[in-house]
């Protein structure tokens, strides 16, 4: 199994880092297959917060003319407000040398999965895993007319953190772990414009991100505490009316906001790096991999990267045996100091005074805010 030539691969999970890597690889002319659960475009708890960096990607690609399209708004800067209302910024010029793009994720991860159907790439919406063949060379999928079987040599899951393919194929796969953290978001029409600009507002159990994306919406995606969830019931209006617009910015900016879309919820039990190669044929990538902390807005980037450092992994070892050794290797070089850095990071945001002293001591200091950003996105982007 190890000593197999890759030739062909499937992939679980169309989200940016699926449908970026299946791009990148069907160029490298492999034959690529993609398996979604859901049909596109559809809704995604996101931040939908496009860094800079994710903009030479999507040229890559060839994706940029799709991207465009969608009309996202462009972001100068972001805020990180405490409660008082008095905020630190980060420049988007600090983390990529230009304006970020906000962008619904229901728009953006089908513009993505449409150039990867351009490319030749075979793609399944509306699939579900049903298993995986006794020689581990084919995995079943039940679609709305019947169950077929999908052969690969390498099988890539995509699928977020629920990590479907790698539990399918673990045979004693680790407890699921108690969520520690609870993930909200929906979309409104605003009444109050922060045109070029992302806000983080920091209150008592979490934080929230406020950003517009495209049609004169704007985006509302907040994380809490499991504990602070369950106290409240999951409401999600009285989180927002007795702990989010307690932050005096947050209360201005969402005032009279009209709801456009429903609550989507996540459970989050853990960050940082995970099982890279839950089997001998079967790697992880995007959320699946390693999972960033949301407030950092690196998520979508951190996809992006680590489907381009497995295609370029990919390129290189084209037995199962080296790549597995050499992906390991260079997503840990790449990502595991961002992770670190946000790991400290999301301490201080879940500790009301902690978070206020970082937010106001990296106000007064552009150099300190700088230095914070730009560790949280690791090295600059450069060509596989």
């Amino acid at each position: 199994m190890t000593e197999r030539e890759i030739k062909t691969v499937a992939i679980v999970g169309a989200g940016p880092a699926g449908s970026s890597l299946a791009v990148r690889l069907a160029v490298q002319g492999l034959g690529v297959t993609i398996i979604e659960r859901e049909r596109f475009p559809r809704q995604k708890l996101c931040g939908e917060f496009v860094s800079p960096g994710c903009l030479p990607h999507f040229a890559d690609l060839g994706a940029t003319e799709q991207i465009d399209a969608v009309g996202g708004a462009s972001i100068e800067v972001t805020r990180f407000y405490e409660p008082g209302g008095r905020y630190a910024a980060v420049s988007t010029d600090w983390i990529g040398g230009g304006p970020a793009l906000s962008i619904s994720r229901a728009a953006m991860d089908d513009a993505l999965l449409s150039r990867a159907r351009d490319v030749g790439v075979t793609v399944y919406e509306g699939a579900n895993l049903a298993g995986m063949t006794a020689n581990s060379t084919a995995i079943r999928v039940k679609t709305d007319n019947a169950e077929i079987e999908i052969s690969a040599d390498l099988f890539i899951d995509a699928a977020g953190r629920a990590r479907p393919l790698a539990k399918l194929v673990q045979a004693n796969p680790p407890a699921a772990a108690k969520p520690g953290f609870i993930g909200f978001k929906s979309h409104f029409n605003p009444q109050v414009s922060n045109a070029g600009r992302c806000e983080i507002y920091l209150f008592d159990g979490g934080y929230a991100g406020w950003s517009p994306i495209e049609n004169g919406l704007a985006n509302l995606c907040f994380m809490v505490r499991a504990d602070t969830a369950r106290e409240y019931s999951g409401d999600t209006g009285r989180i927002i009316d007795e702990l989010i617009i307690k932050n005096k910015r947050a209360a201005q900016m969402l005032h009279d906001a009209e709801q456009t879309d429903k609550w989507l919820a996540v459970a989050v039990s853990g960050y940082g790096i995970g099982d890279l190669t839950p089997a001998a044929n079967v790697f992880a990538v995007g959320d699946a991999g390693a999972f960033i902390d949301p407030f950092t807005g690196s998520g979508m980037l951190m996809a992006l990267e680590g489907a381009e450092t497995l295609a370029g992994v990919l390129a290189r070892h084209r037995d199962l045996r080296s790549a597995t050794a050499a992906y390991r290797s260079a997503f840990r070089q790449r990502f595991a100091g961002r992770l670190r850095t946000s790991a400290l990071l999301r301490q201080a945001a879940f500790v009301p005074f902690l978070a206020r002293f970082a937010v106001l001591t990296a106000g007064r200091s552009s150099l300190l805010s700088e230095t914070l950003a730009r560790l949280t996105r690791g090295t600059a982007y450069r060509k596989a």
